[in-house]
């Protein structure tokens, strides 16, 4: 699905990210995942979870003051990190085989560049947002929740405090981003995530609530939208049958 190179590369960016930003630093998307339940994963598998391509990062948009982390966080990653913007994300180039930055116009075949994105996600897209920050967001409206008293957990990694969407968060995120998916590789890696989420990272599936944080027909489009070969695929990469992802699936998406 993905190429160890690209993971390891993203690790790399991410570590450096957490490394300048200030704490708590709230990681979203497949890295979020891999946080929860990379522990279990190891232990059960012998090898790591799978990590992700792009790094996702939230924001509250509460405040002027939240505002304000948002403003130095891009400083940083534009600034100290060279990252460029690109329409709502940030990018930096590196070449697949010396692993090093490509500079901004040296002319590489396009088969040699590996796209390292930024994304910068907020709760809630202010009036004149992109007036303020020179660009349109992304928004994810159960961002609210994260960072609410008990929307979030707090975890160190790279020395530094990480903001963790819970893992009921995180899977509605993710169920309700999956059947808009265009990529059959980002697809293929949200129902690893779903799966992963719900077997690894601690929680007791006769317990999750999912319409807490979703609407009913989002779960019901998310099934259907599922064929066999969707979970044979994500299967070969988890270490897990098909029919067990699937059953797992139908316990999260068929609430009593």
């Amino acid at each position: 699905m993905y190429k160890d190179f690209e993971t390891r590369t993203s690790y790399r960016y991410l570590k450096q990210v957490i490394d300048r930003l200030q704490e708590p630093i709230c990681i979203l998307g497949g890295w979020a995942v891999f946080f929860h339940v990379n522990k279990r994963f190891l232990e059960a598998q012998g090898r790591p979870y799978l990590g992700s391509r792009d790094i996702d990062l939230g924001f509250s948009m509460s405040s002027g003051s939240k505002k304000q982390i948002l403003k130095q966080t891009m400083r940083i990653l534009t600034e100290k990190l060279d990252f460029r913007p690109l329409s709502f994300r940030l990018v930096k180039e590196i070449h697949t085989e010396t692993e090093e930055e490509i500079a901004e116009g040296k002319m590489i075949p396009a088969h040699l560049i590996f796209p390292m994105y930024i994304d910068l996600i907020v709760d809630t897209i202010p009036e004149g947002f992109k007036k303020e920050f020179g660009f349109n967001p992304i928004d994810e409206p159960l961002l609210r929740e994260v960072f609410g008293k008990d929307g979030h957990s707090v975890m160190k990694e790279f020395g530094k405090k990480l903001l963790l969407p819970r893992p009921e968060l995180l899977l509605a995120m993710k169920i309700n981003s999956l059947p808009n998916r265009d990529k059959e590789h980002k697809r293929v890696k949200d129902i690893c995530d779903i799966f992963a989420l719900a077997w690894y990272a601690g929680l007791d599936l006769n317990r999750v609530n999912l319409l807490r944080y979703t609407k009913k027909g989002n779960l019901q489009r998310c099934l259907h939208e599922l064929a066999e070969e969707d979970y044979a695929k994500a299967g070969d990469q988890l270490g897990h049958g098909p029919e067990e992802i699937k059953r797992v699936f139908g316990m999260l998406l068929s609430p009593q």
